[in-house]
């Protein structure tokens, strides 16, 4: 399987035959160097090397059908390249996937008005895709995002779209396991963390559902970070990531800040993050990862070649969605030619899809949307902890979210991709085809 043909491959069977074909447009950024965690105890010079062997590439990738933004996602690609200079705790991870973002505009349409489109399995496809090219032999390949609801991450004021599909956190964080469950498979040496902080435990278990074939419960409440026998030594700079957008990252600054880096453990770390403001609101948010070895096949793509941008052109691309307004269809039209004319024109993939349309599929998140008179109630049903006082006093207080979410992974409704590209400046060429 090559990579001109692997988004046709995989992708065709999960979206319908229509009259016209499905777009898909994938770019990436120029790999950077870029700490993935930290170690308080590590010197100067192995800071350096460690900087030389871990890279970030960001991929932005969007689905687009009759002229029109119907899906896009972000995914932050950390490779830690072979080194005698790293210690055990780095050579633990080779590739680290990180869902920054993920959005649907709602305006999926078709003149077959029986065509349904699953956007879940497309993103399930997408992530197969990724952990099958970029995980390497023997090596552990980890999956993470953090799912908090909001209307929009990626598509502004697409929110306003009665056609698009809202969803409430808990179920958010429920289309993401189900999102996620096909892709257990992929992973021999498994682990499949779901934690949910502030929450009883216990109560994870109500999101996730056995297997349906050994009827196992795969998933386990916690975290992928660290192995348990050591969470009460190990230090959490050392062992848990620094994402973009992430509480867990924000938390870990505050601990530089107060010089409380080098003592804090994993297990305190997680203690004590159940307790940070943006916890207490009242929402239910949720830390899921999957951790393990991939098998690789000797025709398994190893690359992509998609086109490579700088970090400031990807900023200038993304200009193109975040300057524009997708509150209605004809907006969000010219906002996907907007938006694509900004591209390299190698970027495209024309996908025709060869999933039969019937008048008796099932319903799907691309055309049910919830009655207006539904009240989402936040963390409706959760059995919470009673708080604790915290150990310390937040840096800030972060105003409720907009519960009304869709398909979300990340924090901001920003830009995706501008907090690496604010820490990574420099440009080259703004287009060409680079091997990652």
């Amino acid at each position: 399987m090559n990579y001109e043909n692997i988004w046709s491959d995989e992708l065709a069977p999960h979206l319908p035959c229509l009259d016209e074909p499905f777009i898909l447009h994938h770019i990436a950024t120029t790999p950077q160097k870029q700490a993935l965690t930290e170690d308080p105890q590590r010197s100067k010079n192995e800071k350096q090397n460690q900087l030389g062997v871990t890279q970030l590439s960001t991929h932005f990738l969007t689905l687009t059908y009759a002229g029109v933004h119907v899906l896009a996602l972000e995914l932050l690609v950390y490779s830690c390249l072979p080194s005698a200079h790293l210690r055990k705790v780095e050579k633990d991870v080779s590739t680290t996937i990180f869902i920054s973002k993920a959005d649907s505009s709602g305006y999926f349409n078709s003149s077959q008005k029986d065509a349904h489109l699953s956007l879940g399995a497309v993103v399930t496809q997408i992530l197969r895709v990724f952990i099958k090219t970029l995980s390497r032999p023997d090596t552990p390949t980890r999956l993470c995002l953090f799912a908090r609801a909001q209307s929009q991450y990626i598509f502004p004021e697409s929110g306003r779209n009665k056609l698009k599909h809202v969803m409430s956190d808990r179920d958010l964080i429920k289309w993401w396991i189900r999102v996620t469950n096909p892709l257990l498979a992929v992973f021999s040496e498994l682990k499949a963390r779901l934690s949910i902080p502030g929450a009883e435990p216990g109560e994870v278990k109500n999101f996730v559902t056995p297997d349906p074939d050994t009827k196992k419960l795969l998933w386990e409440e916690g975290h992928i970070f660290c192995t348990d026998g050591n969470r009460d030594k190990e230090l959490a700079l050392r062992h848990v990531p620094s994402f973009p957008d992430d509480p867990k990252s924000r938390f870990l600054d505050v601990l530089v800040a107060e010089g409380r880096g080098g003592i804090i453990t994993v297990n305190q770390f997680f203690a004590e993050l159940q307790m940070r403001q943006e916890f207490l609101l009242g929402f239910v948010a949720a830390i899921i990862g999957i951790e393990g070895l991939v098998d690789k096949k000797t025709d398994d793509p190893t690359q992509f070649a998609c086109p490579v941008v700088s970090n400031r052109t990807y900023s200038m691309i993304h200009d193109a969605i975040v300057t524009s307004d997708y509150s209605t269809e004809k907006l969000a039209r010219n906002a996907t030619a907007k938006f694509t004319e900004a591209l390299p024109k190698s970027s495209g993939h024309i996908i025709r899809g060869t999933q039969k349309v019937s008048r008796a599929g099932p319903k799907d998140e691309a055309h049910i949307q919830i009655p207006s008179p539904q009240i989402n109630i936040i963390g409706g049903g959760l059995v919470r902890k009673r708080a604790k006082p915290a150990h310390t006093k937040p840096a800030f207080e972060q105003q409720p979210p907009n519960v009304n979410a869709h398909y979300t992974a990340g924090e901001s409704q920003h830009a995706p991709g501008t907090d690496q590209t604010d820490r990574h400046s420099g440009d080259r060429e703004a287009a060409k085809r680079v091997k990652l």
